[in-house]
């Protein structure tokens, strides 16, 4: 969970507040006037059924115009906020790509939670290890950075292995 200030609170709620939406495609952000629509969604179930070990997967479908969208896309960020403070939504897999013939293109993209849909072996680990190894060692597996944070008393430390 990403902590917000307290002048976000106050503010986020409020009708004169502007909204900030902002993509990035390969690094590069995409001009505001080239979104044309931005939904976003997480699911826990799959076919109504709770599994053990089920986690959210964030899903965003993106319309935006062709001239916005490069031929080749290795990665595409997003993030939102308020003027001055903006809020990671994450980085996300294209999972579909759809060139309308209204010069738009519709995309479904889909968090790196969808690389941990795979049956891990850690049989190759030295044993005994900690959590962290293990945990280390799925992500390397599954291709995703791990990062994580440290809440103090005194404000946040973003460690990244």
């Amino acid at each position: 969970m990403y902590q917000t200030s307290d002048n976000y609170k106050a503010k986020i709620y409020e009708a004169s507040t502007k909204h900030l939406l902002r993509i990035y495609i390969n690094g590069i952000e995409v001009n505001q006037k080239y979104i044309l629509d931005c939904k976003l969604s997480q699911t826990l179930f799959s076919g109504e059924q709770f599994e053990l070990g089920t986690v959210t997967a964030k899903a965003a479908e993106l319309k935006l115009y062709k001239t916005a969208v490069p031929d080749n896309i290795s990665k595409i960020y997003i993030e939102s906020g308020i003027a001055g403070e903006s809020i990671p939504l994450g980085y996300f897999n294209i999972e579909e790509i759809k060139k309308e013939e209204d010069y738009t293109v519709s995309l479904k993209l889909l968090d790196d939670m969808i690389k941990f849909e795979f049956n891990y072996d850690g049989s190759k680990i030295d044993y005994p290890c900690t959590i962290l190894n293990v945990l280390q060692d799925i992500c390397l597996k599954a291709g995703v950075e791990l990062r994580f944070y440290f809440f103090f008393k005194y404000g946040k430390t973003n460690c990244s292995i």
